[in-house]
């Protein structure tokens, strides 16, 4: 993969500053009976990027290629290889003849050069040529010839050398129906065709079409619009019918690479991209069989990584892009700058809800979708804690799914948490298993968190007494539950932070591994202090902040 150093972030970020940094996802925000996805990436201040090869559009970065220029690329690395002992225009012959063979079009190119044999004739009887003097006329005026030849015989002989080449062979078949047998029968070429075609469609079988597809699955895509929050298309095609999200992004504020990001560029021409182009110029393979690659071009390849039909225009779309070495691994990017959300016209109540409360804990902007009464105008009006409004049946069933979500969480976190018990007993670091613990802590922080939040508005408006509160066993009891956790999660953060740092000079977590540990743990002790300043209806705190002792047990 091409080295990253050499891509401008500066410049980069200003080509994104000239589009006025804003740019925004539309979010279908469904819900699912343990998570809501959209939310979860929201929460974590992340986008999904996955592979080209599983876009929407069937057409989208998927293997767009030109047969015509497949073969020529195949069969000059055949040819290459081959080194044949003939004269270099009968391989320039060869090499067409074999091209139009294999994609199948054998008979429009003799019907070309059918053509081509009029063309030719016509022009010489035009100048009064004689049959002895033709391969002179030819050779003579053949700048004139091939400017002035017609398109529909120039896309075969597509410059002038071919044109030269094909022009005089036909010198012999004034009167006569060229067929592709006689040239071959005169020339003598035919074993070299068959030889020659099996090698070029097992190229294009086992090494070019599979090279492609293997490049292409490590690249990964991530996909924003330019065209702001009222995109009426984009509500209906991205958004669940108006009853998703818009995510506003603001990427002044991004300070560091991400991936490249660039616009879209639309057109009625498909691009392609050729195996030079990802870094193949011979076929020559090392100790392991793999095949032997130069330096890709990024250039090309970001080029049809950014190209789309014109019929998508209305998208305005930018695209971060990032290479890996693992084919079909979709990755999470570090987007924590979201300006805004706008909550489509029919959004499911309990996802409102969440967002609301993760717009809240992180200081996003809310929106309300609404469509205009007298025209095809959208706007959006700024949601309040009084404008989301409070109703009972709704406030349980959001209490029961984040009740539902912190079970789930508990049973992945026991067991990553053995994962790294287990490795630390036999000397070793579980790093996969450490970051997910970590992750599964601050969502559990997270959902604790609005869980709280949830039942101190629920006991708020339907009057229920702190008396009552505190005289309530159950309730006490899962509120120190929840109370010991962020305890634990304190505990086992401070101890991960603090062996961080000798995990990294040992080798035993990589720089990336590292800072995405350090992120999340500073995440977590955050929530931890939002839950010391969250007083619980008629319940006191037990959330113990003392860091003497210290654990060295994963958080459980």
């Amino acid at each position: 993969m091409t080295n990253q150093s050499n891509i401008s972030f500066e410049k980069m970020k200003a080509e994104i500053g000239k589009a006025g940094n804003l740019f925004y996802q539309y979010r279908a925000c469904r819900r699912d009976a343990e998570t809501i996805y959209d939310i979860e990436n929201i929460r974590h201040g992340q986008v999904y990027a996955r592979t080209p090869l599983q876009m929407n559009d069937p057409f989208d970065s998927m293997i767009g290629f030109s047969p015509e220029k497949i073969y020529d690329e195949c069969i000059d690395l055949v040819l290459s290889q081959a080194k044949l002992s003939m004269d270099q225009n009968v391989i320039l012959i060869l090499k067409n003849i074999l091209k139009y063979r294999v994609i199948g079009k054998t008979i429009e190119f003799i019907g070309a050069l059918n053509k081509l044999k009029k063309y030719i004739f016509t022009q010489s009887v035009i100048s009064h040529v004689s049959p002895d003097n033709f391969p002179q006329f030819i050779a003579g005026n053949v700048d004139k010839l091939y400017r002035k030849c017609p398109s529909e015989i120039k896309q075969y002989f597509n410059n002038k050398q071919l044109f030269f080449v094909f022009s005089i062979i036909i010198k012999d078949y004034k009167n006569v129906k060229i067929e592709e047998k006689a040239i071959i029968d005169v020339l003598n070429i035919e074993d070299s065709l068959k030889l020659l075609e099996e090698k070029v469609v097992k190229v294009r079988d086992q090494i070019y079409l599979p090279f492609i597809k293997e490049f292409l699955s490590k690249l990964t895509v991530v996909c924003f619009s330019a065209s702001g929050w009222d995109n009426q298309l984009m509500w209906a095609h991205y958004a669940n019918s108006y009853s998703g999200i818009c995510v506003e992004y603001d990427f002044e504020k991004m300070n560091k690479f991400i991936g490249f990001m660039y616009p879209v560029k639309y057109s009625c021409d498909r691009p392609t991209l050729t195996l030079r182009d990802l870094g193949i110029d011979k076929f020559e393979t090392d100790e392991s069989g793999k095949l032997k690659t130069v330096e890709p071009d990024m250039s090309a390849i970001l080029s049809y990584m950014l190209s789309k039909n014109k019929c998508w225009e209305y998208e305005d779309e930018w695209r971060i892009i990032n290479t890996g070495e693992q084919p079909y691994t979709p990755i999470f990017i570090d987007t924590p700058f979201i300006k805004s959300i706008t909550m489509g016209l029919n959004l499911d109540d309990i996802c409102k809800q969440l967002l609301w409360d993760v717009c809240q804990e992180k200081g996003i902007d809310c929106y309300q979708l609404v469509i205009n009464s007298s025209d095809y105008h959208l706007t959006r009006e700024k949601l309040t804690e009084e404008s989301i409004g409070f109703n009972e049946t709704k406030e349980l069933s959001y209490i029961n799914l984040l009740v539902a979500h912190t079970s789930s969480l508990s049973e992945k976190m026991s067991n990553d948490s053995k994962a790294v018990v287990k490795a630390a007993e036999e000397g070793s670091l579980e790093v996969n298993s450490m970051i997910n613990v970590l992750t599964s802590a601050l969502d559990f922080l997270s959902d604790a968190y609005f869980l709280k939040t949830s039942f101190n508005r629920y006991c708020k408006h339907i009057n229920i007494q702190e008396s009552e509160m505190r005289e309530n066993e159950q309730i006490r009891t899962a509120i120190s539950q929840i109370d010991g956790f962020v305890s634990a999660a304190k505990l086992g953060s401070d101890s991960i932070n603090k062996n961080l740092g000798d995990f990294l000079l040992t080798r035993k977590i990589s720089l990336s591994d590292y800072h995405k540990a350090k992120m999340l743990s500073a995440n977590i002790l955050e929530l931890v202090d939002k839950h010391l300043g969250l007083k619980v209806f008629g319940v006191e705190t037990q959330i113990c902040v003392s860091t003497d002792e210290e654990t060295s047990n994963s958080i459980e």
